[in-house]
């Protein structure tokens, strides 16, 4: 099902994990908590160790787009994880220079955005290419989400309005069914969920799917009930972080996604060019005269305390 190709396994793993069978899936456990180990054992030795069996082992391989046990271990052998993230800070200055507890944030925040990026990457399948085209070929967008799912919504439909596109993004659930009647014959409707568990989202995805709208998801989850009423279905990883970072992080690659497919619609749409141009004429009529940064004289009395 996943075409690997040479990039890192461990996010096709942890994506398929839960939706495997029992043996397979002790494998799949054994691969993600000691693959390192994985290169220098045989077939019979991983079924042992992981309490799986070799007929089990092959399935899981087929699964991943591996043509047997020894491609997964030659896939395996070079592979660190966190190696990209670790590689962002090789060259870090001395440790007075960036000590202290912000510069412990940024440096968490920074790899584990650094490796959820890679990681989704690494799950790249042709579905986009057919999201991709659907949105080329679309008369308008419209994007589900609620809660903090929301945030890379609207900053896709301000991206998207700039290039042309009638699009909606409303978090109300009354407001998203309207949009989704509202959709026709090729029009595309795009959810994020992290779960594909939201009930008013996949409620506006299958309706905007009768309406005969291309459906497209961005979750988390190999099967919900939101790939479920989805045509096309685009995945996004997570590092193994702690609860509060996890909340966080899980947006980033939903961003990312998103903005790929803006820049990729302007890369086909040489016109988008012009209006990206005017749509910035325009919004200048909220920036303040002068240098950026710098108030004009008497701007400042504003801000004085008396």
């Amino acid at each position: 099902m996943l075409k690997n190709g040479g990039v890192s396994l461990f996010p096709a793993v942890k994506l398929l994990l839960p939706t495997l069978a029992k043996a397979e899936r002790r494998a799949a456990s054994f691969i993600l908590e000691h693959g390192s180990e994985l290169p220098g054992l045989t077939l019979t030795e991983f079924a042992e160790r992981s309490g799986s069996s070799q007929a089990s082992i092959l399935r899981l391989c087929k699964t991943l787009g591996l043509d047997g046990y020894k491609r997964l271990k030659a896939e395996l052998a070079y592979q660190v994880r966190g190696s990209v993230a670790e590689e962002m800070f090789k060259g870090d200055a001395s440790p007075n220079s960036r000590s202290g507890v912000m510069a412990e944030a940024l440096k968490e925040v920074f790899s584990v955005n650094v490796q959820i990026l890679r990681d989704t990457f690494s799950l790249f399948t042709d579905q986009y290419e057919q999201a991709l085209q659907a949105i080329l070929g679309a008369r308008q967008l419209a994007f589900f989400s609620i809660g903090n799912a929301s945030m890379p919504c609207q900053y896709a439909y301000m991206m998207f309005r700039r290039i042309g596109y009638y699009c909606s993004a409303n978090t109300d659930p009354d407001l998203q069914m309207i949009d989704a009647a509202n959709l026709e014959r090729g029009d595309v409707a795009i959810a994020v969920s992290h779960t594909g568990q939201t009930r008013n989202v996949v409620a506006a995805m299958e309706l905007a799917r009768a309406r005969g709208a291309v459906t497209v998801c961005i979750t988390k989850h190999l099967r919900s009930s939101l790939t479920k009423t989805s045509d096309i279905c685009i995945y996004t990883a997570t590092a193994d972080v702690s609860q509060h970072m996890e909340v966080v992080a899980r947006r980033i690659g939903e961003y990312a996604i998103l903005e790929a497919f803006y820049h990729a619609v302007r890369t086909v749409r040489m016109e988008t060019e012009d209006l990206v141009r005017k749509t910035s004429v325009a919004m200048r009529v909220n920036k303040l005269p002068g240098k950026p940064g710098v108030f004009r004289t008497g701007e400042t009395a504003a801000f004085t305390k008396k």
